[in-house]
């Protein structure tokens, strides 16, 4: 047990990214105090799970310091912050695949006597401290065939075997049932008064407010407020969280993209809609589910899709792609329905895809670069009438894609040599060379500086304005705004909002786009004014 004493604190974290030139965090200020919930909260991006990666170990900061009771430290591994005392508890832990639950929570920390565990003992003290803290769980079932509750419940006793001091929880309700966040936030009040100190990242600012002692606010990288969650509501913190980003004193508005957005809809109406989906539910253990969505997209509209982690849009992607199969309801792009388990059948109706998940979907990172970008090139070839697919060929078209993508090192080396912007530009101008009525996009700014940022603005404005339809899902405002006709609010499964996006070009003074961040930012964490949209 610890003492008032006790506490964590940041001074001044900074963290780039070199290979992909991002600061993550410019100067946070953090500290917690044992005995309180500390809720950390921000927009998505605004690097709350980095700063907490800093604190348990897991990332290294590019300056800065961290001090545990006084004490300077510096972790080279998050062994080092465990031995000291500090772990997290991420949203979707990771587990020791074929383990029982007990080996999964005394691994790398076994109580050995001459080179051997004693097991018996190891699984019983796994069963007592669950019964302790009423987890209820089995020491002896299979890791694999744990419930995303059970995994957290998991990752919970593992630490507390280790008589963790500070523990992080990184959105720890986000996928849960009513009943198991009760059970949860139970669970917290008991650690805090146990006098341990927890910090609680968390998109619910409702249900934060109810349980936390002071809340810190980041935005950009940089400390916005601390202060006593006694004396904050949920319309000041999502003032500060989701009031306007700017860079270099300029809002990220669509000024030099083309056209307007009232050029694009003009009788789009007419036509049969490009994107087609009716009362679609997708239920997949382990991912979020989606509830009866109804959305149609027509040529040249540029539809955002926004919604905090876990809220469905992630889900709603890999439905759309057909990575995974609907419960019931349909999917069309161009009048073909798209089949769950097929990605071959989005492909052959129309489609391209920028995935959220480029390491594991979009790219084979132990493939050459050049190989990654011919993945499409047998069909684009067939298409085009090419029935026999040379070397020549392919070198053409692998030529052209990282020409476009602006890719200035030896593509013959393996993708995992290069750096995160880089892949992210090969990736997007893999996409963009299909040519594609219907254009999938998750993330597609994700580890851009400015410049590739603007430039790929204006080229996805640039193909809607030639006709093509594109579905833009982020977890940035800015760019959602900037370049959406309209953008749907997704939560718990649901289309909740959809909000029309006025040009910034025909508002004089563009005092709308203020007041639209805040109203999508409401819809996003759930206030009373949206519970009944949509």
């Amino acid at each position: 047990m610890t003492t008032a004493a006790s506490s964590v604190e940041l001074s001044a974290i900074r963290k780039y990214f070199p290979s992909n030139g991002v600061e993550a965090l410019a100067s946070v200020n953090f500290n917690l105090v044992a005995g309180e919930i500390h809720a950390l909260i921000g927009e998505n991006g605004a690097g709350k799970s980095t700063l907490m990666h800093v604190m348990a170990g897991v990332v290294k900061p590019s300056s800065g310091k961290i001090s545990l009771d006084g004490n300077e430290y510096s972790w080279d591994a998050p062994s080092d912050a465990l031995r000291a005392g500090i772990g997290m508890v991420r949203q979707h832990p990771r587990l020791v695949p074929g383990f029982r639950l007990w080996e999964d929570c005394v691994l790398g920390a076994e109580a050995v006597r001459w080179s051997i565990m004693n097991r018996v003992a190891a699984r019983n003290r796994v069963n007592e401290l669950s019964c302790r803290w009423g987890f209820n769980l089995d020491p002896d079932a299979l890791t694999d065939d744990l419930a995303t509750s059970q995994r957290q419940k998991a990752a919970i006793l593992a630490l507390l075997l280790r008589k963790v001091r500070f523990l992080i929880f990184d959105e720890p309700s986000a996928v849960l049932a009513p009943a198991e966040t009760d059970r949860l936030f139970d669970l917290l009040r008991n650690l805090r008064e146990e006098g341990r100190g927890i910090v609680l990242i968390s998109h619910k600012l409702d249900e934060t407010l109810t349980i936390a002692d002071r809340v810190t606010v980041i935005r950009q990288g940089r400390t916005i407020a601390t202060l006593p969650a006694r004396d904050t509501s949920v319309d000041m913190l999502r003032g500060m969280m989701f009031g306007e980003m700017r860079v270099a004193d300029k809002p990220l508005h669509r000024k030099s993209t083309p056209p307007c957005r009232n050029s694009r809809q003009a009788d789009r109406q007419a036509k049969a809609p490009v994107l087609d989906i009716r009362s679609l539910v997708v239920q997949v253990p382990g991912k979020p589910y989606l509830r009866g969505i109804n959305l149609a997209l027509w040529p040249g509209m540029i539809h955002g899709i926004a919604g905090v982690r876990d809220s469905g849009p992630e889900t709603l992607e890999l439905a759309i792609a057909g990575m995974i199969p609907p419960v019931s309801g349909e999917i069309e792009v161009l009048g073909k329905r798209i089949s769950g388990n097929n990605p071959k059948s989005f492909r052959q109706a129309g489609g391209a895809w920028v995935p959220a998940d480029r390491t594991g979907v979009a790219l084979a990172l132990r493939l050459p670069l050049q190989d990654n970008m011919v993945v499409h090139a047998v069909g684009r070839a067939l298409r085009n009438s090419i029935r026999i697919m040379s070397k020549t060929n392919l070198r053409r078209i692998t030529r052209g894609i990282l020409s476009d993508a602006r890719v200035t090192g030896d593509p013959r080396q393996l993708a995992s040599g290069f750096s995160g912007g880089t892949l992210q530009r090969a990736v997007l101008a893999r996409e963009l060379a299909e040519n594609a009525a219907f254009l999938l996009l998750s993330e597609p700014g994700w580890g851009l500086d400015l410049e590739n940022k603007a430039i790929l603005h204006h080229t996805i404005a640039a193909n809607a304005a030639r006709g093509t339809s594109i579905l833009l899902i982020s977890t940035d405002l800015d760019e959602l705004i900037s370049l959406s006709d309209t953008i749907s609010v997704m939560r718990n499964g649901n289309i909740v909002a959809t909000f029309q996006v006025p040009d910034p070009d025909t508002i004089h003074p563009p005092m709308e786009i203020p007041a639209l961040r805040e109203a999508i930012g409401a819809a996003m964490t759930g206030s009373e004014a949206c519970a009944d949209v949509g």
